[in-house]
């Protein structure tokens, strides 16, 4: 049987590596720990060896991803490096530059065009699809490993995914990369994330799209309801947003 040779589009991402997915896991332990973490104290978390765990916090740091600081400690010997995670949406400078431009592109075609939630969605749905490498023909992927490979597109792009099977599957995005622009503007960033979504799920050949999304439904979580593909062609992807009124 013929190797499976499809062509990679280059996006900047880690794009599905098992890099990828770890580094996502600590920066979410990191996150989501009020202390500092040592080495080892991630490396017992995520499960893998110490060394590994080390290679992976001083790449997030230098990527200005995570914060190392000298363990205070007045014990003899030498003090532990600890580390603290700091998503893409937060206070990095390099990451500062890209969330300043999407806030001003954001604001000027939401000021601009008004109604343009559909060409939104159309956008984000053929980047999607480009971002997306597209099966051999008539290779059949089933719909796990489809999900597995949109999981890792998300992960990559820092979403922080999380996948929820059962009678309403759906996919829970830990962390919104534009999230400030996102408030500001959910009918044009939710919905070019919406269409993103659904052009990796055409392009893959999924029978499943995203039919709704449930915008910031906490600080840094956004649900992504999935059904039949033949939902979002007969009707517009709803966009659920919080409630601001209490």
């Amino acid at each position: 049987m013929p190797a499976h040779i499809s062509q990679r589009v280059y996006d900047g991402t880690t794009g599905g590596s098992v890099q990828g997915g770890r580094r996502t896991h600590i920066i979410q332990i990191l996150r989501d720990t009020k202390e500092p973490l040592s080495v080892v104290q991630v490396a017992n978390m995520v499960g893998i060896h110490a060394n590994t765990a080390r290679f992976h916090l001083e790449s997030l740091a230098d990527a200005g991803l995570a914060a190392r600081e000298t363990e205070a400690s007045g014990k003899p010997g030498r003090r532990r490096i600890l580390y603290t995670g700091i998503l893409p949406n937060q206070t990095h400078e390099r990451a500062q530059g890209y969330r300043l431009l999407a806030q001003i592109l954001t604001g000027t075609i939401a000021s601009k065009c008004i109604a343009l939630s559909d060409e939104m969605y159309e956008v984000g749905r053929q980047w999607g699809s480009y971002l997306t490498s597209r099966p051999a023909p008539f290779e059949k992927l089933d719909e796990a490993e489809i999900d597995q490979r949109v999981m890792d597109k998300l992960d990559a792009l820092w979403f922080a995914p999380e996948s929820v099977a059962g009678p309403r599957p759906h996919m829970l995005l830990h962390n919104c990369p534009f999230i400030d622009s996102a408030r500001d503007a959910p009918h044009v960033v939710c919905r070019l994330h919406v269409g993103m979504m659904n052009g990796a799920l055409e392009e893959l050949r999924s029978t499943q799209r995203v039919i709704e999304l449930e915008s910031l439904v906490q600080a840094h979580l956004c649900r992504a309801w999935l059904g039949p593909a033949a939902e979002v062609q007969d009707r517009e992807v709803a966009i659920i947003l919080p409630d601001t009124t209490e």
